[in-house]
């Protein structure tokens, strides 16, 4: 299995981590709007995370470029690609880590929950690189 294949692996296990994420919150949604439960919470959007983890992405994306050697070319479709397969993805999906370990709610995420989350931030900005 190469690189490119991890890559792609990691790209859609972020994917779908989003989307049970995003179907979570909206069942909140659902509830309020069918039975008149609590509203639902403002921290639901998965693009409200907090900016460590889309800093954890982009520090891992700049390691695995400096440290491979990586000659890309410093055009817009590259910086684009990298900006989003490299943080907002990696970062969306940590959030939505955090959105699925606390159920939405404004309770702390213990310290394992945590680790997971920036790992994935980490491991989604490393895997960019070999997209480039």
């Amino acid at each position: 299995m190469t690189l490119e294949h991890v890559s792609v692996a990691v790209v859609a296990a972020e994917l779908a981590i989003m989307v049970l994420a995003r179907v979570g919150t909206e069942r909140r949604h659902w509830r309020h709007y069918k039975k008149n439960a609590a509203a639902p919470h403002r921290r639901d959007n998965i693009r409200l995370g907090p900016g460590l983890v889309y800093s954890v992405a982009a520090l891992a994306l700049v390691a695995i470029a400096v440290f491979s050697g990586i000659d890309f070319q410093w055009n817009i479709g590259t910086l684009s690609l990298l900006g989003v397969l490299g943080i907002l993805v990696p970062g969306y999906a940590a959030n939505s880590v955090m959105l699925l370990s606390t159920r939405g709610h404004r309770k702390p995420l213990k310290g394992w929950q945590e680790a997971v989350a920036y790992v994935l931030a980490a491991l989604g900005g490393a895997a960019a690189v070999s997209f480039v």
